[in-house]
């Protein structure tokens, strides 16, 4: 016996050996969420749903699908003008921009794309506004290297197009029917995929 009273085949409480406990069983969308593949398949989900929402909500002002294109003349830098009534082409990109715009400047790139590959079936029109006169343009245009026509926009024209932010693209068909209307920045695959339909 001990000084304490105890036996020593008395065990105390706290020597007790403890059962491991068993591991709780993880749900499927746990299990999932480990895989690295299945989060960022999951986040990139998330990001184009948001993505793709925001631009529907950007674009609920434009004029409707299948609406027919108020009359345009535009008149390029130059001072040549331009009917779109006349254009034959199976599809018209009609890009609104400004110069101060910085998703234009990202956007640029796949009008460029778009444009150098312009042929009967495509006519890009890049119509600018807010930017100041023509000589001003000009000069952006010289030194950003644009190389697809620019016109020059009114305050007229903005509310026909019913243009608020920019960029704006139409996508305009043969009769001058209204295919697509969008806002913000369109890679040029998805413009192309636009241009389909």
């Amino acid at each position: 016996m001990s000084d304490t009273g105890q036996s020593s085949s008395e065990v105390r409480s706290g020597d007790l050996p403890v059962a491991p406990e068993e591991p709780e069983e993880k749900g499927w969308w746990k299990r999932q969420r480990e895989k690295r593949w299945f989060r960022w398949g999951v986040d990139i989900a998330v990001v184009l749903t948001v993505v793709f929402l925001a631009s529907m909500w950007q674009s609920r002002h434009l004029l409707e699908r299948s609406a027919e294109l108020p009359p345009m003349i535009l008149t390029d830098l130059t001072g040549e003008t331009i009917d779109l009534a006349d254009l034959e082409a199976r599809r018209t990109v009609i890009y609104a921009w400004a110069t101060w715009c910085g998703v234009c400047d990202l956007q640029k790139g796949a009008i460029s794309s778009l444009h150098g590959g312009a042929g009967d079936d495509l006519e890009v029109i890049s119509v600018v506004f807010d930017s100041g006169d023509r000589e001003t343009v000009q000069r952006f245009a010289d030194e950003n290297g644009l190389d697809f026509p620019v016109y020059m926009g009114t305050p007229q024209l903005a509310r026909a197009l019913e243009v608020n932010s920019f960029p704006t693209i139409y996508i305009v068909d043969q009769e001058s029917r209204i295919r697509h209307g969008l806002v913000g920045y369109k890679t040029g695959l998805g413009l192309r995929l636009r241009l389909l339909f």
